[in-house]
C-alpha cells in the first residue's frame, strides 16, 4: 500500500474528475542521513528538476519546515517529502503524454536516486 503524504494546498480532482488520490509515481527511497543532509539534499534534487524541466514548471511550493515540496507544471504535479529515514516522491504526469511523461519520470528517477543514492527494496 503507497504511503499518503499530508497533503500541500492545491489537492483534490485533477483534469477530468481524476482523483489525485492514486499517484502514477510513487517512490521510495532510504537517504541514509540527518534530517539536515536530507533536507539539503531534497533542495539540490528540486533545483536540478528545475534545470532540466524547468520550462514546463510553473510553482515550486515548500511546507514550513522545508521537509516538503510540490512541484505543479504543466500537465503534471510531483511532491517530495522526507523523513528520519525516507525520501518519498509521488505524482501524476499523465497528462503529458508518453512521451514527455516517460522522459519526466525516468528524469526525476535519475535525479532523485543521484541525489539520495540508497533504494528501498520492492
Amino acid at each position: 500500500m503507497p504511503l499518503r503524504l499530508p497533503a500541500l494546498a492545491g489537492r483534490g480532482r485533477g483534469w477530468r474528475g481524476r482523483s489525485d488520490d492514486v499517484p502514477l509515481i510513487d517512490l521510495r527511497l532510504q537517504h541514509g542521513q540527518t534530517i539536515d543532509e536530507a533536507r539539503r539534499r531534497l533542495h539540490s534534487a528540486v533545483d536540478e528538476v528545475h534545470r532540466q524541466f524547468g520550462a514546463t514548471i510553473r510553482s515550486t511550493t515548500w511546507s514550513a519546515d522545508r521537509d516538503r515540496v510540490k512541484l505543479d507544471g504543466v500537465g503534471f504535479w510531483v511532491e517530495m517529502a522526507i523523513d528520519a529515514h525516507i525520501l518519498h516522491a509521488k505524482g501524476d504526469i499523465a497528462l503529458l503524454g508518453q512521451l514527455l511523461g516517460g522522459q519526466m519520470r525516468a528524469g526525476l528517477s535519475r535525479i532523485l536516486e543521484r541525489t539520495f543514492h540508497k533504494s528501498l527494496p520492492p
